[in-house]
């Protein structure tokens, strides 16, 4: 499996991700209506009904967009009048004992209904593997037949928390405009490190740096740095 991605630049901004989704959304809306459905209201015509509403097929940063559906590229590369750079990273294992992951923006994650004010690995570790997969299923043909995720769990499981320095942002609420639902733009933010064995979960993480992790990442919540630290 292999995850594949787009990166358009942006010109330099002071505003923020969710202040620069409301300025995208507007313009494609008034360009290219379908294009705009397609990527602020993706859903699915077939499947579960709790799948209907996919997740967006890409998250925005200060200066640049992520997008993980390939057709809709083009499109949007025209309408920006903006370059794309395509990068594609292997879900393959790779050999690392000891992390070190840095939450650029506030991460929000949930673990047994509770929204956590931390990070706690199981919980990170799943939700950048489901997101990924999400993405490779839903955008590039790519369902995890063969992910073996009992086992990824076992393992997560088996990783430690070794230090780490975080606080928890409360931030705003967003409205959304579509559903009238309000949304935190809160989570914690800092950096951890962790030990244990990672061969098998680093691909998911690395992949999470470029998709978010936990929710809102559309907005630019989830944003992540995984460094990789000398074996002990």
């Amino acid at each position: 499996m292999e995850l594949e991605l787009s990166v358009l630049p942006l010109p330099p901004r002071t505003e923020s991700s969710n202040h620069l989704r409301g300025q995208l959304g507007n313009l494609l809306y008034h360009c290219d209506k379908s294009l705009y459905d397609e990527f602020f209201s993706p859903v699915a015509e077939t499947g579960p009904s709790g799948l209907h509403d996919r997740p967006r097929p890409f998250v925005l940063r200060p200066n640049a967009i992520h997008v993980f559906s390939p057709p809709l590229v083009p499109r949007l590369a025209t309408i920006l009048q903006t370059t794309v750079q395509t990068l594609r990273w292997p879900l393959a294992p790779l050999p690392a004992q000891r992390l070190r992951i840095e939450f650029l923006t506030p991460t929000e994650l949930k673990h047994a209904g509770q929204i956590l004010h931390s990070p706690h690995f199981p919980a990170l570790a799943a939700r950048a593997r489901d997101r990924v997969l999400s993405i490779l299923a839903l955008y590039q043909n790519q369902p995890a037949t063969h992910v073996d995720f009992p086992a990824l769990t076992t393992l997560a499981d088996q990783v430690q928390l070794t230090a780490s320095h975080t606080h928890f942002v409360p931030g705003e609420t967003r409205r959304s405009a579509r559903n009238q639902n309000t949304h935190s733009l809160g989570g914690f933010t800092g950096w951890a490190e962790f030990s244990g064995p990672l061969d098998e979960l680093l691909p998911y993480l690395i992949a999470a740096q470029w998709t978010g992790v936990g929710r809102q990442t559309v907005w630019g919540k989830g944003e992540l740095k995984v460094t990789v630290l000398p074996f002990d």
